[in-house]
């Protein structure tokens, strides 16, 4: 999926204490919680809430608090004055599981919308990498596409090793979220405020062979479907021709390739450019090398042969997210910590290191008792 979020940003004018209607929608959707389920918890009519988020109605203090509490968030965190990014205004172009509902994707949007407030809050106090995609012209296809951004970026001819980092180099924020908060999607990208974000799931960063196709297919998105008129096919197919000869150019395949299907020689070559062994047979389908017939015998064969135990992912250093991370190590070494942090976002500092793939591991203790 591909999210395009230029310029749908808002930095509310006025008193902080004033409400904002779309911090609510954002809160309740990021959560996945309804709006009666939410009036009922807080002790309103649904109507109210719906006339909170549409803006007719304002709640009163007590309620302010309520929803906070319910919602996990600051009271301060329905106040104006911080940026906003709408979720209401993305214009969405989904890659999902066929389960996603308008609900799902939205709650994936509220999760990306966060993800680049964080990152928004970082740059207060970190240079963050610019975001370096090159702009190509209409009709480029995806080859041509994953040529152009080899040589922008000063790639060799091999193998693309660290694709997650080398992103990351590039001002590309990626994140990896974990699957209650957007259960129903595999991977999406959006460009809020010209910050391109791409986020996955353990769904695929378990796997990194699935986690680096998945990244490539998600910057495919981002060079080629600049502004998506919705999902389709057609669309999807492009991303998944892009991360194909991004991360397997065709002529160093036509060298690199065994002339007849061999699994044990895929899955060397496999290991060595970071794809899975069904990838190349793929690969080798579209170089001729072999039939679909075969190749799906082949697929057969790989499927009755996977172990999910044998994952190189420790293989391949440089795959998992860290800019957010780094940039918060070294905000705090200036003394803005995450505290800091939870203070400018309105939210709590477990929060905070969450989004930061930095989860508080300390253990939760309480007194046993009434006494003390």
């Amino acid at each position: 999926m591909d999210e395009r979020g230029r310029g749908l940003f808002e930095v509310p004018t006025g008193g902080r204490g004033r409400f904002e209607p779309a911090r609510l929608t954002q809160a309740r959707v990021r959560l996945g919680v309804s709006k009666t389920d939410l009036a009922a918890e807080v002790g309103v009519s649904a109507a109210a809430i719906g006339q909170y988020e549409a803006g007719v109605n304002s709640p009163r203090p007590e309620v302010l608090d309520r929803l906070a509490t319910s919602l996990k968030v600051h009271p301060g965190f329905f106040s104006v004055g911080r940026p906003l990014a709408r979720i209401d205004t993305l214009n969405a172009h989904f890659r999902s599981l066929r389960s996603a509902r308008v609900s799902d994707r939205q709650k994936a949007l509220a999760t990306a919308a966060l993800v680049w407030e964080l990152t928004f809050a970082l740059e207060r106090y970190v240079k963050l990498p610019d975001a370096d995609l090159p702009v190509l012209a209409a009709g480029t296809t995806p080859s041509e596409a994953a040529a152009a951004l080899r040589a922008h970026w000063g790639l060799p001819d091999g193998p693309v090793k660290h694709l997650v980092a080398t992103a990351e180099s590039r001002g590309i924020v990626v994140a990896v979220r974990p699957l209650h908060e957007i259960d129903a999607v595999d991977a999406f990208s959006a460009v809020i405020v010209d910050r391109p974000v791409i986020i996955t799931t353990p769904r695929r960063s378990e796997n990194v062979f699935r986690h680096r196709f998945s990244t490539a297919h998600e910057i495919g998105h981002l060079l080629l479907h600049r502004d998506p008129s919705g999902h389709s096919a057609a669309v999807e197919k492009e991303a998944d021709e892009f991360a194909a000869a991004f991360l397997t150019p065709a002529p160093a395949m036509d060298a690199a390739l065994p002339q007849r299907l061999d699994l044990a020689a895929l899955d060397r070559l496999g290991r060595k450019w970071g794809v899975s062994p069904k990838s190349l047979v793929r690969r080798m389908v579209e170089r001729g090398r072999t039939t679909e017939s075969s190749a799906r015998r082949a697929y057969q064969r790989l499927a009755m042969a996977d172990d999910p135990r044998a994952d190189p992912t420790s293989a391949y250093p440089g795959e998992n997210p860290t800019l957010l991370k780094k940039a918060a190590e070294l905000a705090n070494d200036h003394g803005v910590g995450a505290p800091a942090l939870a203070e400018v976002l309105k939210l709590s500092t477990s929060q905070v290191r969450d989004l930061l793939g930095d989860a508080d591991q300390r253990p939760i203790l309480r007194l046993v008792g009434g006494g003390a």
